[in-house]
Protein backbone atom coordinates (compact mmCIF):
# COMPACT_ATOMS: atom_id res chain seq x y z
CA UNK A 1 0.00 0.00 0.00
CA UNK A 2 1.21 3.82 -0.98
CA UNK A 3 1.46 5.73 2.39
CA UNK A 4 0.66 9.28 1.64
CA UNK A 5 -1.63 11.63 2.92
CA UNK A 6 -1.77 13.55 -0.07
CA UNK A 7 -4.64 14.13 -1.76
CA UNK A 8 -5.06 13.90 -6.38
CA UNK A 9 -7.86 15.10 -7.94
CA UNK A 10 -9.22 17.80 -5.49
CA UNK A 11 -12.53 18.25 -4.83
CA UNK A 12 -14.23 15.21 -6.31
CA UNK A 13 -11.46 12.95 -4.27
CA UNK A 14 -12.53 14.88 -1.28
CA UNK A 15 -15.71 14.62 -1.67
CA UNK A 16 -15.64 10.60 -2.43
CA UNK A 17 -13.29 10.27 0.82
CA UNK A 18 -16.00 12.46 2.88
CA UNK A 19 -18.75 9.69 1.64
CA UNK A 20 -16.71 6.73 2.51
CA UNK A 21 -15.93 8.50 6.56
CA UNK A 22 -19.83 8.97 6.67
CA UNK A 23 -20.22 5.19 5.94
CA UNK A 24 -18.38 3.99 8.79
CA UNK A 25 -20.97 2.89 11.21
CA UNK A 26 -21.55 5.57 14.11
CA UNK A 27 -20.49 8.33 12.32
CA UNK A 28 -23.01 10.84 11.13
CA UNK A 29 -21.23 13.88 9.72
CA UNK A 30 -17.82 14.27 8.41
CA UNK A 31 -15.76 17.99 7.39
CA UNK A 32 -12.04 17.41 5.87
CA UNK A 33 -9.97 20.18 6.29
CA UNK A 34 -7.42 20.43 3.52
CA UNK A 35 -4.24 22.18 2.18
CA UNK A 36 -3.22 21.97 -1.51
CA UNK A 37 -4.22 18.65 -1.88
CA UNK A 38 -3.25 17.51 1.59
CA UNK A 39 -5.30 16.62 4.54
CA UNK A 40 -5.07 18.65 7.37
CA UNK A 41 -7.72 17.55 9.81
CA UNK A 42 -10.81 15.13 9.72
CA UNK A 43 -13.61 16.37 11.56
CA UNK A 44 -16.34 13.37 12.09
CA UNK A 45 -19.53 13.71 14.38
CA UNK A 46 -20.84 10.62 16.36
CA UNK A 47 -23.78 9.81 19.06
CA UNK A 48 -21.57 7.87 21.34
CA UNK A 49 -23.27 5.94 24.65
CA UNK A 50 -21.25 5.09 27.08
CA UNK A 51 -21.40 4.17 31.05
CA UNK A 52 -18.28 5.74 31.90
CA UNK A 53 -14.94 7.44 30.63
CA UNK A 54 -13.17 4.64 29.65
CA UNK A 55 -16.04 2.99 27.63
CA UNK A 56 -16.15 6.32 25.52
CA UNK A 57 -12.64 6.47 24.92
CA UNK A 58 -12.32 2.62 23.62
CA UNK A 59 -15.47 3.71 21.30
CA UNK A 60 -13.59 6.90 20.01
CA UNK A 61 -10.50 4.48 19.28
CA UNK A 62 -12.63 2.30 17.87
CA UNK A 63 -14.69 5.07 15.27
CA UNK A 64 -11.02 6.06 14.55
CA UNK A 65 -9.63 2.68 13.70
CA UNK A 66 -12.84 1.80 11.06
CA UNK A 67 -12.44 5.01 9.78
CA UNK A 68 -8.65 4.40 9.01
CA UNK A 69 -8.98 1.39 7.68
CA UNK A 70 -11.91 2.36 5.39
CA UNK A 71 -9.85 5.10 3.57
CA UNK A 72 -7.35 2.79 3.58
CA UNK A 73 -9.11 0.25 1.54
CA UNK A 74 -11.05 2.43 -0.63
CA UNK A 75 -8.88 5.31 -1.81
CA UNK A 76 -5.29 3.42 -0.82
CA UNK A 77 -4.67 6.50 1.41
CA UNK A 78 -3.10 6.36 5.13
CA UNK A 79 -4.12 8.53 7.21
CA UNK A 80 -2.22 9.76 10.49
CA UNK A 81 -5.14 9.03 13.39
CA UNK A 82 -3.84 12.22 14.92
CA UNK A 83 -5.65 14.45 12.32
CA UNK A 84 -8.52 12.71 12.79
CA UNK A 85 -11.46 14.54 15.77
CA UNK A 86 -14.25 12.51 17.10
CA UNK A 87 -17.21 15.16 17.99
CA UNK A 88 -19.08 13.68 20.12
CA UNK A 89 -22.94 14.19 19.35
CA UNK A 90 -25.48 14.00 22.13
CA UNK A 91 -29.79 13.56 21.61
CA UNK A 92 -30.57 16.22 24.02
CA UNK A 93 -33.89 14.74 24.70
CA UNK A 94 -34.18 14.73 28.89
CA UNK A 95 -31.85 17.58 29.09
CA UNK A 96 -33.10 20.70 27.23
CA UNK A 97 -31.80 23.20 29.84
CA UNK A 98 -28.28 22.58 28.79
CA UNK A 99 -28.43 24.24 25.61
CA UNK A 100 -30.59 26.20 23.55
CA UNK A 101 -32.81 23.60 21.47
CA UNK A 102 -32.68 26.24 18.27
CA UNK A 103 -28.66 27.00 18.79
CA UNK A 104 -26.39 23.82 18.07
CA UNK A 105 -22.92 23.91 17.13
CA UNK A 106 -21.94 22.74 14.19
CA UNK A 107 -18.41 22.89 14.08
CA UNK A 108 -15.48 24.72 15.85
CA UNK A 109 -11.74 24.75 13.89
CA UNK A 110 -8.68 26.51 13.22
CA UNK A 111 -7.88 26.70 9.31
CA UNK A 112 -4.48 27.90 7.46
CA UNK A 113 -5.42 28.43 4.47
CA UNK A 114 -6.27 30.74 2.68
CA UNK A 115 -6.13 32.85 5.24
CA UNK A 116 -4.89 31.56 9.23
CA UNK A 117 -8.43 31.93 11.07
CA UNK A 118 -10.44 30.47 13.55
CA UNK A 119 -14.15 29.30 12.50
CA UNK A 120 -16.87 28.41 13.93
CA UNK A 121 -20.39 27.06 12.43
CA UNK A 122 -23.99 27.17 14.09
CA UNK A 123 -26.93 25.87 12.96
CA UNK A 124 -30.03 27.86 14.05
CA UNK A 125 -33.39 27.62 12.99
CA UNK A 126 -32.38 25.34 10.37
CA UNK A 127 -29.48 28.30 9.12
CA UNK A 128 -25.87 27.49 9.12
CA UNK A 129 -23.93 30.88 10.40
CA UNK A 130 -20.52 31.25 9.92
CA UNK A 131 -18.43 33.54 11.82
CA UNK A 132 -14.73 34.10 11.39
CA UNK A 133 -11.90 35.65 13.09
CA UNK A 134 -8.09 36.39 12.63
CA UNK A 135 -6.11 33.26 14.18
CA UNK A 136 -3.60 35.20 17.02
CA UNK A 137 -1.64 33.60 19.69
CA UNK A 138 -4.36 33.36 21.80
CA UNK A 139 -6.57 30.32 20.14
CA UNK A 140 -9.06 30.49 23.07
CA UNK A 141 -9.76 34.14 21.86
CA UNK A 142 -9.87 34.10 18.57
CA UNK A 143 -12.20 31.01 18.53
CA UNK A 144 -14.93 32.96 20.53
CA UNK A 145 -14.47 35.88 18.67
CA UNK A 146 -15.07 33.87 15.57
CA UNK A 147 -18.29 32.38 18.07
CA UNK A 148 -19.47 35.95 18.33
CA UNK A 149 -19.44 37.01 14.99
CA UNK A 150 -21.80 33.86 13.78
CA UNK A 151 -23.99 34.23 16.83
CA UNK A 152 -24.89 38.17 15.75
CA UNK A 153 -25.82 36.58 12.27
CA UNK A 154 -28.79 34.58 14.54
CA UNK A 155 -30.32 37.92 15.58
CA UNK A 156 -30.32 36.48 18.81
CA UNK A 157 -27.98 39.30 20.10
CA UNK A 158 -24.44 40.18 20.51
CA UNK A 159 -21.70 38.92 22.98
CA UNK A 160 -18.24 40.34 24.12
CA UNK A 161 -15.59 38.48 25.91
CA UNK A 162 -14.92 39.87 29.57
CA UNK A 163 -12.80 37.33 30.10
CA UNK A 164 -11.81 33.42 29.32
CA UNK A 165 -9.80 31.12 32.19
CA UNK A 166 -8.64 27.39 31.95
CA UNK A 167 -9.40 25.75 34.95
CA UNK A 168 -7.73 22.03 36.31
CA UNK A 169 -10.24 20.59 39.04
CA UNK A 170 -10.03 17.33 41.10
CA UNK A 171 -7.97 14.18 41.29
CA UNK A 172 -8.58 13.50 37.77
CA UNK A 173 -7.18 16.92 36.97
CA UNK A 174 -10.19 17.60 34.72
CA UNK A 175 -9.76 20.42 32.38
CA UNK A 176 -12.62 23.25 32.35
CA UNK A 177 -12.74 26.45 30.66
CA UNK A 178 -14.53 29.05 32.17
CA UNK A 179 -15.80 32.37 30.16
CA UNK A 180 -17.67 35.61 31.17
CA UNK A 181 -19.42 37.51 28.23
CA UNK A 182 -21.13 40.31 28.07
CA UNK A 183 -24.52 39.76 26.72
CA UNK A 184 -26.64 42.41 24.80
CA UNK A 185 -30.38 40.80 23.88
CA UNK A 186 -32.34 42.06 21.09
CA UNK A 187 -34.18 44.53 22.97
CA UNK A 188 -30.82 46.25 23.73
CA UNK A 189 -30.67 44.88 27.71
CA UNK A 190 -27.31 43.96 28.92
CA UNK A 191 -26.16 41.53 31.75
CA UNK A 192 -22.60 39.73 32.57
CA UNK A 193 -23.10 36.15 32.31
CA UNK A 194 -20.94 32.96 33.22
CA UNK A 195 -20.44 29.67 31.44
CA UNK A 196 -18.21 26.66 31.91
CA UNK A 197 -17.42 23.47 29.94
CA UNK A 198 -15.02 20.50 30.15
CA UNK A 199 -12.46 20.39 28.07
CA UNK A 200 -12.39 16.86 26.13
CA UNK A 201 -11.37 16.24 22.30
CA UNK A 202 -10.37 20.04 21.47
CA UNK A 203 -10.05 23.62 22.78
CA UNK A 204 -12.53 25.32 20.33
CA UNK A 205 -15.56 23.22 20.91
CA UNK A 206 -15.23 23.78 24.52
CA UNK A 207 -14.80 27.75 24.25
CA UNK A 208 -18.13 27.55 21.99
CA UNK A 209 -20.03 25.56 24.47
CA UNK A 210 -19.04 26.99 27.16
CA UNK A 211 -20.58 30.10 25.42
CA UNK A 212 -23.65 28.90 24.45
CA UNK A 213 -23.99 27.76 28.24
CA UNK A 214 -23.33 31.16 29.61
CA UNK A 215 -26.22 33.04 27.15
CA UNK A 216 -28.71 29.69 27.01
CA UNK A 217 -31.09 30.61 29.49
CA UNK A 218 -31.05 34.86 28.81
CA UNK A 219 -31.59 33.79 24.88
CA UNK A 220 -34.86 31.90 26.37
CA UNK A 221 -35.90 35.03 27.92
CA UNK A 222 -35.13 37.27 24.79
CA UNK A 223 -37.57 35.16 22.67
CA UNK A 224 -40.07 34.25 25.80
CA UNK A 225 -39.51 30.61 25.71
CA UNK A 226 -40.26 28.84 28.97
CA UNK A 227 -37.48 27.79 30.92
CA UNK A 228 -36.50 25.27 33.68
CA UNK A 229 -35.88 25.86 36.99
Amino acid sequence: MISRTSVNGGIFMLESIKETIESVESVSNCRIMENNGVIEQVYVESEISAVNENERTQKIKAIVRSILGAVAINHDIDLDYRKIKVIEYKADNNHTHDFHPRVCIVAAYQRRYPVQESVVELNCFNKVYTGTALLTGDEGKSIFNAFADAFAQTELGTVSLVYMETLTIGFNHERLILIKVNYCRPDDQREQLLGVAEIKEDLPLAVVKAALNAINRQIMVSLELPTRT
